[in-house]
């Protein structure tokens, strides 16, 4: 966790619990896929007809892959520190040390587009848009605030973990 600043963990918490996994792809690691590709829409805080979208690919290795460094991944070791707020850089993974699972993250394909739309507006028309191509490998996120982005980003791959590697 963080250096004990509790106003800090109490943003990153509500974000976490705020993250809305609209979308889940359907198919994952397990069957053979280790990419995650992803679209996370993030509502700006100070102006609610603007937001902002996210959009890349999280690559997870095999699960027998077994590497040290894997255990302590933080947000600034896989996304652009640049990207979002500093407070968040140092903070490891959530999923890091779930069941003591041996995987290598990483960021691909990153892009950040910033819309002249409501959040609301901006979710929908991107589930559309999945729909109509019939895309079936892409999440979508719902991040309640831009700056903390990696935390929402954090709660998709670690609830498809958690359905994927499911004991």
């Amino acid at each position: 966790m963080m250096n004990g600043d509790n106003k800090t963990n109490e943003a990153m918490r509500e974000v976490y619990n705020g993250t809305d996994i609209v979308r889940k792809p359907i198919c994952g690691i397990v069957s053979g896929y280790h990419n995650l590709p992803y679209i996370m829409v993030a509502a700006y805080e100070d102006n609610p007809k603007r937001c902002t979208q996210v959009s890349g690919q999280i690559n997870v290795s095999p699960k027998f892959v077994i590497s040290a460094s894997t255990l302590a991944e933080t947000f600034g070791s896989v996304f652009d520190p640049g990207t979002f707020d500093s407070d968040i850089e140092g903070r490891i993974f959530s999923f890091a040390n779930i069941s003591n699972r041996n995987m290598k993250i990483e960021s691909k394909n990153f892009s950040i587009e910033h819309f002249e739309e409501s959040f609301s507006e901006r979710l929908e028309r991107v589930t559309d848009l999945l729909m109509s191509q019939e895309d079936t490998r892409t999440g979508l996120i719902g991040c309640p605030n831009f700056r903390y982005y990696p935390v929402s980003i954090d709660k998709f791959i670690s609830e498809i973990l958690d359905r994927e590697f499911r004991v």
